[in-house]
């Protein structure tokens, strides 16, 4: 077993939230779900990410990618390199943002990514939170993939996202 490499400085979380999140992207058969408040930068805009993005999308016809936005203003204000990349490929990715009559008690809490509806991590939490490893628990990651389907289901395509089809 290997052990977790420490975080000592903020920006060193955030390099190793990427990490661990390139290398679920790369263990994704065919669906990942990620639910962000805004898609923060540190995270998601990183080349390695972007990279497991990418050939996440590209793997396979069968492969989707769905992003639900809880606050999609700062996204169409600051631009995001993820969307950005998504309107280049041709792939089956949609992004939504939250429907605002959500409740706080409706919503996953913090950045929260499903795979595969086997395996959920959120990747903003700090280590000392449990947040720096994926949850291992199939039955937490099937509940939270279908309060993200309800929460999907509940949201409307944005008007700056409509270009996406899923």
């Amino acid at each position: 077993m290997t052990a977790e490499p420490t975080v000592d400085t903020p920006r060193d979380f955030f390099v190793v939230a990427a990490e661990q999140l390139a290398r679920l992207f790369d263990a994704a058969r065919w669906d990942v779900r990620l639910y962000s408040h805004d898609l923060d930068s540190r995270v998601y805009a990183t080349e390695l990410m972007l990279t497991a993005v990418r050939q996440f999308l590209l793997r396979s016809p069968k492969c989707q990618l769905r992003i639900l936005l809880q606050d999609e203003s700062r996204v169409r204000m600051e631009g995001s390199r993820l969307i950005d990349l998504l309107q280049r490929l041709p792939s089956r990715a949609a992004v939504r943002a939250a429907s605002s009559e959500q409740t706080d008690d409706a919503r996953l809490g913090d950045d929260v990514v499903i795979v595969d509806e086997q395996v959920c991590f959120r990747p903003l939490r700090r280590a000392e939170d449990g947040g720096q490893a994926p949850v291992g628990s199939r039955r937490d990651a099937v509940v939270l993939a279908q309060r993200f389907t309800d929460l999907w289901d509940q949201s409307e395509p944005s008007v700056e996202f409509r270009h996406f089809r899923l």
